[in-house]
C-alpha cells in the first residue's frame, strides 16, 4: 500500500477513536478546550508520541521478539521499556526553551500512559509495515484521533445550541452523532483506499 493509502486508512478507515474505541487519555479529547497554539500543540504531541511509540514497538517486535519467538510478550516489554523511555523524552522536550515545544512535551507526558498511544503502536507494529510505514501510520492515526476529537467537540457545541428534544439532550444526542460519524469514517474501507491510492 502506498504512503497516501496508509495515511487515508489510518485517519479514516482505522480511526483509533471511532473504529477501535481507543482514547482514554487523561486531559485530551472531546470536551477539552484548546485554543490557537494549544490545538496545534495537542495534535503535534499526539503525533509525536504515537510515532515514537510505534517506532520503538516496531523495533522491539521485529528485531528482538520475533526472532526469539517471543511475539506474545510485546505488551510486557513495551510497558517495561518503552513507557519510561518515552516519558524521559517527553519531559526533556517539556523543559526546552521553546514555548510550543514545552507545551507539546507537557501534553506528550500525559499521553504516553493512555491506551490510545499503546493501541496505535501495537496496531502499526502488527500490521506488517516497514519502519517508515509504521511511522507514517502512527502519525496519521494521531492526526485522525485529533480530527475526530475536534469534529465531535464541534458537534457537541452545535447540539447545545440547537433545539434537541428533551429526552435526547446531552449524552443521547452525542452518542447518536458519534455513532453516525463512526459509520461514516468506517465507510472509507481499506479495500476502497487500496484501489484508490494504491
Amino acid at each position: 500500500m502506498s504512503y497516501l493509502g496508509i495515511v487515508v486508512t489510518s485517519v479514516f478507515a482505522s480511526n483509533a477513536l471511532l473504529v477501535y474505541g481507543l482514547g482514554s487519555v487523561p486531559g485530551y479529547g472531546p470536551g477539552q478546550k484548546y485554543s490557537g497554539s494549544g490545538q496545534l500543540a495537542s495534535a503535534m504531541a499526539l503525533t509525536f508520541v504515537n510515532a515514537l511509540a510505534s517506532a520503538f514497538l516496531w523495533g522491539l517486535h521485529s528485531l528482538v521478539l520475533a526472532p526469539l519467538g517471543l511475539k506474545s510478550l510485546d505488551v510486557l516489554f513495551f510497558a517495561m521499556l518503552a513507557v519510561p523511555l518515552l516519558k524521559f523524552i517527553a519531559r526533556a522536550t517539556a523543559f526546552s526553551g521553546n514555548r510550543v515545544l514545552s507545551l507539546v512535551g507537557g501534553m506528550a507526558d500525559d499521553l504516553i500512559v493512555g491506551s490510545l498511544v499503546f493501541g496505535v503502536a501495537l496496531i502499526s507494529s502488527n500490521s506488517g509495515f516497514s519502519l517508515s510505514e509504521a511511522l507514517v501510520a502512527s502519525a496519521a492515526a494521531g492526526l485522525g484521533y485529533w480530527l475526530a476529537s475536534v469534529l465531535l467537540e464541534s458537534i457537541r457545541e452545535r447540539l447545545e445550541l440547537s433545539g434537541v428534544p428533551g429526552p435526547f439532550k446531552g449524552a443521547p444526542a452525542m452518542l447518536i452523532s458519534a455513532g453516525l460519524m463512526a459509520l461514516a469514517f468506517m465507510g472509507v474501507d481499506a479495500a476502497f483506499v487500496k484501489g484508490l491510492a494504491g
